[in-house]
């Protein structure tokens, strides 16, 4: 009896985060399969770039970025949807909303972009604080894989909508749509 707990604990710590198969361990990664941007010119121009070269693990994304006037006030709306048979599902399967000024003073503040924010500023030249100078912002190399998500997310393909606004009148800065699929990676 004093060993069965542990073994149901560390069971469900892998079904949280990496998870259990018949086949051993797995790790859900996303894959991004395409993405378009609409910009609002009179403030950012930005551009992406997906490299789809070697396995799907090392799929890549390089954003350039030139914010051609000082921003202050810029929201993300981020909604995820889920594709199903080939239609994106109108009502978003989760939606979150972010004060990227006080993000940019607390990441902290909010755990989910965390994650992805602290990988985004490895090795990359991104806004550290607001408002934002103007200035040429990148981030290169970056593997969509190298995101930890959670377990319990269905392996199915996705909708990633990034809707950035700027102002108190919430004037469009940039739209982003990522288009991709939860896949699992077993290891070996």
């Amino acid at each position: 009896m004093g060993i069965i707990a542990p073994i149901r604990y560390i069971t469900l710590l892998l079904l949280a985060f990496n998870c259990l198969s018949l086949d051993g361990l797995f790790t859900l990664v996303a894959v991004t399969k395409k993405m378009d941007l609409k910009n609002n010119y009179k403030y950012i121009n930005v551009t992406a770039t997906l490299n789809e070269i070697g396995p799907i693990a090392n799929h890549s994304i390089d954003v350039e970025i030139e914010v051609l006037k000082e921003l202050r006030v810029v929201k993300l709306y981020g909604y995820y949807h889920l594709v199903l048979n080939g239609s994106v599902v109108p009502n978003a399967f989760f939606r979150r909303t972010v004060d990227i000024c006080h993000f940019l003073k607390r990441p902290t503040s909010d755990r989910l972009y965390n994650l992805l924010y602290v990988r985004l500023k490895q090795n990359n030249r991104l806004a550290e604080r607001c408002p934002m100078p103007p200035g040429h912002y990148y981030i290169r190399g970056f593997r969509p894989s190298s995101v930890e998500i959670p377990g319990f997310l269905p392996e199915n393909d996705f909708l990633l909508k990034q809707v950035y606004q700027i102002g108190i009148n919430n004037e469009p800065l940039v739209v982003h749509n990522f288009y991709g699929r939860f896949v699992r990676l077993t290891s070996d």
